[in-house]
């Protein structure tokens, strides 16, 4: 769980869902709308308990007794009298429930009022948050602090310290006195000069005070890392880091300005604004890729054969639009769940795309 001005953000245990969907029984599904403002607590509430009259009615029609609905569905009736648990909520809520298994998450996207009961979730809208593309590290990096951040597109964390230096004295230390050397002029009186002047010393240390805490930034995170990491600090810093940090994939825009009281939600919201070229760039690739093997036959733009060969584990990589609502056949929401689950459990990759050209409601690659 993360607090940051999204509000509360649980950390969705996707493979625990999947792994739940594969048991018997009829699974139930619950998106709440939510606001991160205590306002609107009451309204959440009353929207989900009218969910679960829903839920109980669809469950006895699916042949469950008013016992084994009851029992199912009791984890979630708890939440309805837990006001302090409405108060603290982000942009969205999610409950997962079947029988032995509930998973309620507070997730930092806007989701619309929906109870299903089906044979799989209905996960489709929640692969935004769990996909393991468009991420991306965020270093707010000022003399006073220093702060490293994991971000996606909709949610950000700060990473811990580690060995990571807090500040530009944990680098520095207390200044020694300016070793200045003098010279008698007469009368008196002496002239005084220095190894370089004062502009050039605080270059050096600064460079100096870049280079640790690139260094450590690199030692945490990996150098072989992919995941990209964009700087918030003074514009002159990124040049200077970007020759001294050995990370290999840092942004050339800077998130310019001094980040010490930016917060987090501002600085992943202005650092998915200067990676939106390189993640629309990265989108075309894989669009073309994956169209290059779904005419050659290695994929397809079907999602019932998509579907099918989920089940079969030969999907490698299942690509979806961002925007639910472009899912355009009557059984398209359905058969995404079902691809979508099974392609996880199969260890595949699921990715949305932004822009999506296509009628299809789906492309996959496949592995054989």
């Amino acid at each position: 769980m993360t607090t940051n001005p999204q509000g509360i953000v649980d950390t969705l245990a996707f493979d625990a869902v999947v792994e739940a969907d594969a048991g018997p029984g009829p699974k139930v599904t619950f998106y709440v709308p939510t606001e991160v403002r205590s306002t609107t607590a009451g309204t959440s509430a009353a929207i989900l308990s009218a969910q679960l009259k829903t839920a109980a009615s669809c469950l006895r029609e699916q042949g469950l007794s008013d016992e084994e609905a009851s029992t199912l569905l009791a984890p979630v009736r708890e939440l309805i009298s837990d006001s302090t648990y409405w108060r603290q909520q982000s942009r969205g809520l999610v409950v997962f429930a079947a029988a032995g298994f509930h998973s309620t998450n507070r997730i930092p996207i806007e989701v619309a009022d929906s109870v299903t009961v089906g044979e799989h979730f209905h996960v489709r809208p929640v692969v935004p948050v769990v996909e393991n593309a468009g991420r991306a590290y965020v270093l707010a990096l000022s003399k006073n602090s220093v702060r490293l951040f994991d971000a996606t597109r909709n949610s950000i964390t700060q990473l811990p310290q580690g060995d990571i230096p807090t500040d530009y004295d944990d680098v520095i230390g207390e200044l020694p006195e300016p070793q200045l050397q003098h010279r008698s002029i007469g009368a008196g009186q002496a002239a005084f000069h220095g190894h370089g002047g004062a502009d050039e010393a605080d270059t050096m240390l600064t460079e100096k005070f870049l280079r640790a805490v690139g260094e450590a930034v690199a030692a945490k995170l990996g150098t072989d890392r992919s995941q990209p990491l964009v700087l918030a600090s003074v514009a002159e810093y990124l040049s200077i880091f970007r020759s001294v940090c050995p990370y290999p994939v840092i942004h050339d825009e800077v998130i310019a300005g001094n980040p010490e009281h930016t917060s987090p939600d501002s600085l992943r919201s202005e650092a998915w604004k200067r990676l939106g070229a390189r993640s629309e760039a990265v989108e075309k690739e894989e669009s073309e890729r994956a169209l290059t093997q779904a005419h050659n036959g290695r994929g397809s733009f079907d999602l019932a054969e998509i579907a099918a060969a989920a089940r079969e584990g030969r999907v490698d990589t299942l690509f979806l639009p961002r925007d639910g609502k472009r899912l355009s056949s009557p059984d398209a929401s359905e058969l995404a769940d079902e691809a979508v689950i099974a392609t996880v459990a199969a260890r595949g990759a699921v990715r949305t795309w932004d822009a999506w050209e296509w009628s299809a409601d789906a492309i996959a690659t496949f592995r054989y």
